[in-house]
């Protein structure tokens, strides 16, 4: 028996410490009367007590068993080919066909990860084993992951073992402190080497070198370096973002060959240059490792992107006109895009150093372009600057995006007395088409969000109600307000489609007679319809102008294109509202933003007023005073954010911050006529706006940052230099970065200082491509640096030897063997049981604290009823009778007892018989000749008749008498009965 906690058994010490308080020996002091329950009370609380206590220590059994488990380790990395892979399946497949009835195993496939292919389970046979189906990552080989993943899986009722199966090549982990730890739990391992094909001609692009900057114009080095394995010629090739830019025929010699590349850095960006290694067919075995990439920042005048909605006809506001010009006067170059062609791709935006937003709708932003935008600025240091107008802000549906997310303003205005209190109903069309799938999401679920975000976006005075409408109003929620707003949300995720087209007049009368309910001053109505399928058009212009000269007005959003959205425009502007078009339901959400941001009109500021300075800026650096504006956005400052100029209604105007290690600023007014026509004629508007924008970028040309990344293995080595245009060290900078990779996902690694000036950290790859690296200061001083690296072909494909020494010596080390991937009986020999019996603790607590239990009433009733010697006697006496069989009478006995029963009627009947004489009446007693018989007694008339223990007494005839009254043997029985009276 071994405890879990045998500290707990110090507790039995106090067992004879409750004998003696509840047992005091007599004649000591205050002995208390001892107990009723007697010794039999004390012993059964003494058990209980000390099972409870071994319950306590954890008590267990340790017993040993001989089951087996074994755990597959299968090599699935890039180094193993389709054949060897087949194989260590069907050699799998084959052990647990082999494997015996209590004999558990599971299954491992690694590669730079390890999973779970099948747990340790019983198996009935090899058709139990399903098809090989995980997929880790290819591009490296971690056996230590696996082993450490083994070692969780293994059952503790068992001897365990463990089979690799791999070629032995290794490229990251510490196998050897992985194996140490299989040592220390006792798991024997076996291995199975799985050879690598054999290689004939190869070429390998070894390394590709760039600078990390260049300036614009300047001519660099691009150094290349390759391994062949024969003499042979090739074609190098090197392309960036725009096309080819190199492409000769170079000499291979067997070895290391060293290539140079002379290019000549164009506009300002940050270049990705590609290098490709083209060898004749024939010559090379594997294509994978031909290609390498290298990043340069080009640098120069920082390049600006500035999106923008193009204007249509002659009245169209050109938003971006006058900023551009503002801009190019004070030397940026500036290129323009629209929001629908702005690129989702992150290397993209990092070519350029800021993007101004000018007046650009939500709606006109996927959600992807939106969070790429964040990334830009969260992760990379890119600035972001968004100039406001009637589509921007709340007004454009920013409410709840990334992009309210990344600026320094919130949406919603705060001051909430300014808003006078509104009803909104939303009605909104639930016919089949609603139930189609965007993205993964049903069309009618993208409609409830927006609502829920219209409903997060009103006032606590404000009422808004859903109704799903398709050839009926089918569902209505609410009226909601801030009591019931929770229930509501959870309702409206509940919706789903129905069937048939939208009835809008339907709808609409519903949404009146709601209205007709509310005393608010503000009333409105968004209907959401099928371009394709409005029904019940009927009446509808009728109805809308009656809403309308009741103060109620009607916004229209057409959902897809279609014969029915002309209607639906002329619907809207009948009813005083918006109409809204989208052929993506996505973009739902922002619209009804949009539109309540819109109905709560004082979001819209439209008047005469001056800005006021309340903190200090570079941005307003030489600005003494400022034109006035004719209107703005409202919106409410964030906590961390820095308001530089406000309204005259103290909302934020001009609002800055640091978000990560980027900059974004926020102008809520416009940049045109419409509402800055003094600031387009003010002569430091190019001023202002240079500014501006430099502010966002950061300090990017002269910040002192050299960053170099090399790859050692298994980590990625991050080394950034700090020193000041004169040369001297940086110290003591708090200096993170951001690493994305090829599938967007951001690492944040912070960087230590290892040497003057010198900043270390490293990252781990785990996707093969180009990683953006964005390294800057923690603080707001400017110091930020954007920098990229590449992960070219998986280390698999740069070497091609196996390693079946190392597999041999784990297997040496373990007390395993190495079994060969062929033969016939090499899978039995895995469930071999040939490993030490394995010793397993059993808790036994369980039924410790069970026995305790059930003697836990015997306890009890030993203290409440009171048993005394006499007592045990009889229930010994009962308990004796009740076992021991009854002995048949013999005999004798038998006619004994008949002569007995004889003599007591004969005295019976002399009793009653009248008396003749003055004689005594006499005792007769009948014996069978030769046998004495038990005596009989019989009292005259009064006495008592008992039945006394028998008596041996003389023979007589049968006719004998005993003449002497006092010498009589009935006188003899009645004297001694009456003295023990």
């Amino acid at each position: 028996m071994s405890f879990t906690t045998p500290q707990v058994l110090i507790l039995l010490l106090a067992l004879p410490l409750i004998v003696w308080l509840v047992w005091r020996p007599p004649g000591s002091r205050r002995a208390p009367a001892r107990p009723r329950s007697g010794w039999l009370g004390l012993v059964l609380r003494l058990i209980i007590l000390t099972l409870i206590i071994l319950s306590l220590a954890g008590a267990q059994l340790v017993r040993a068993v001989e089951d087996l488990a074994v755990i597959f380790l299968v090599d699935a990395s890039d180094s193993i080919d389709a054949e060897s892979s087949a194989a260590a399946e069907q050699f799998v497949r084959d052990a647990i066909a082999a494997m015996g009835p209590d004999d558990r195993a599971g299954v491992i496939l690694f590669g730079r990860n390890a999973l779970v292919e099948q747990p340790v389970r019983l198996f009935e046979d090899a058709g139990d084993l399903p098809p090989f189906a995980s997929q880790p990552l290819r591009l490296q080989t971690d056996l230590a992951a696996a082993i450490r993943l083994s070692l969780a899986l293994f059952p503790a009722d068992a001897a365990r073992r463990l089979v690799v199966l791999s070629d032995g090549a290794v490229t990251t982990g510490d196998t050897d402190q992985a194996i140490r730890l299989a040592e220390a739990a006792g798991i024997s391992v076996d291995t199975v080497h799985l050879p690598q094909p054999p290689v004939g001609s190869e070429v390998i692009l070894r390394d590709v070198r760039a600078p990390a900057r260049v300036g614009q114009g300047e001519t660099f080095r691009l150094e290349i370096t390759a391994d062949s394995t024969v003499a042979t010629t090739a074609v190098l090739r090197v392309l960036d973002g725009e096309g080819l830019l190199y492409d000769e025929e170079v000499s291979l010699q067997p070895g290391v060959n060293n290539f140079v590349v002379r290019l000549t850095a164009g506009d300002p960006a940050f270049n990705r240059y590609r290098v490709q290694l083209a060898p004749p067919a024939g010559t090379d075995t594997y294509p994978q490792n031909n290609e390498l990439a290298s990043f340069t920042e080009v640098t120069g005048q920082p390049r600006v992107l500035v999106v923008a909605a193009e204007g249509e006809g002659e009245t169209e506001i050109n938003e971006a006109g006058p900023l551009r010009g503002a801009l190019e006067a004070t030397g940026l170059q500036v290129e323009q895009t629209t929001p629908g062609a702005l690129s989702a791709s992150l290397a993209e935006l990092n070519d350029y150093a800021a993007v101004i937003l000018v007046n650009v709708n939500a709606r006109d932003l996927s959600q992807r372009k939106m969070e790429t935008l964040q990334s830009y600025v969260r992760d990379l240091g890119g600035g972001l600057v968004v100039v406001g107008g009637p589509d921007s802000f709340g007004m454009g549906g920013y409410f709840d995006t990334p992009l309210e997310e990344t600026l320094p303003v919130n949406m919603q205005i705060e001051d909430q007395e300014r808003f006078p209190p509104v009803s909104m109903v939303l009605v909104i069309d639930r016919s089949g088409s609603m139930a189609a799938d965007e993205g993964g999401v049903a069309k009618i679920q993208l409609a409830a969000e927006g609502a829920i975000r219209a409903l997060e976006l009103m006032n606590d005075s404000d009422e808004m109600t859903l109704i799903t409408v398709d050839e009926a109003p089918s569902e209505i929620i609410g009226p909601v307000t801030p009591a019931n707003r929770d229930e509501a949300i959870e309702q409206m995720r509940q919706l789903g489609a129905g069937g048939g087209g939208i009835f809008v007049r339907s709808g609409l009368e519903a949404a009146a007679e709601v209205l007709a309910e509310s005393d608010n001053p503000v009333k409105h109505i968004i209907v959401l319809a099928d371009g394709a399928d409005a029904e019940q058009k009927e009446g509808v212009p009728e109805l809308i102008r009656e809403l309308r000269a009741d103060g109620v007005t009607v916004s229209m959003v057409s959902i897809g294109r279609g014969p029915d959205t002309p209607w639906l425009e002329q619907m809207a502007e009948i009813g005083n509202g918006r109409f809204h078009f989208t052929d993506a339901a996505a973009n739902l959400p922002q619209i009804f933003t949009q539109e309540t941001a819109a109905i709560q009109r004082n979001y819209l500021i439209e008047e005469r007023f001056f800005p006021s300075q309340v903190s200090d800026s570079p941005i307003l650096t030489g600005i003494e005073a400022t034109p006035a504006l004719f209107g703005y956005v409202g919106t409410s400052p964030k906590v961390t954010g820095q308001v530089v100029l406000e309204s005259h209604q103290e909302d934020p105007l001009l609002a800055v911050w640091q978000y990560g290690l980027g900059r974004a600023v926020a102008w809520t007014s416009d940049a045109t006529g419409r509402w800055a026509a003094d600031w387009v004629r003010w002569e430091d508007f190019p001023t202002f706006w240079g500014q501006t924008v430099r502010w966002s970028m950061g300090d990017r040309s002269e910040n002192g940052l050299a960053t170099e990344i090399t790859f050692d293995g298994e980590d990625a080595i991050l080394t950034v230099d700090a020193q000041t245009p004169d040369g001297l060290y940086l110290d003591g900078l708090s200096l993170i970065a951001n690493v994305v990779s090829p599938t967007g996902e951001t690492q944040t690694v912070d960087l230590s200082q290892v040497a003057p000036g010198r900043y270390e950290a490293t990252f781990i790859p785990t996707d093969e491509g180009a990683y953006l690296i964005g390294i800057g200061s923690t603080t707001d001083d400017g110091l930020r640096q954007s920098t990229g690296w590449v992960l070219g072909y998986s280390p698999e494909y740069s070497t091609f030897a196996d390693n079946p020494q190392l597999l041999a010596s784990l297997a040496e080390r373990t007390n395993g063997r190495a079994v060969a991937i062929t033969g016939d009986d090499s899978p039995a020999n895995v469930f071999a049981h040939d490993l030490d019996a394995l010793p397993v603790a059993q808790p036994i607590w369980p039924w410790l604290i069970l026995a305790a239990t059930l003697l836990w009433p015997l306890e009890i009733a030993a203290r409440r009823l009171v048993l005394t010697r006499r007592d045990w006697a009889k229930a010994w006496s009962a308990l004796v009778a009740g076992v021991r069989p009854q002995a048949a009478a013999s005999p004798e006995r038998t006619e004994a007892m008949s002569a007995l029963m004889q003599a007591k009627q004969r005295a019976t009947s002399d009793r009653q018989s009248p008396l003749t004489t003055g004689e005594q009446p006499r005792s007769t007693i009948t014996e069978t000749a030769g046998a004495a018989t038990p005596e009989k007694v019989v009292a005259g008339a009064g006495d008592d008749l008992s039945l006394s223990e028998p008596e041996v007494v003389p023979e007589a005839t049968a006719d004998s008498t005993v003449r002497d009254d006092q010498g009589t043997l009935a006188a003899r029985l009645r004297d001694r009965r009456r003295s023990e009276r």
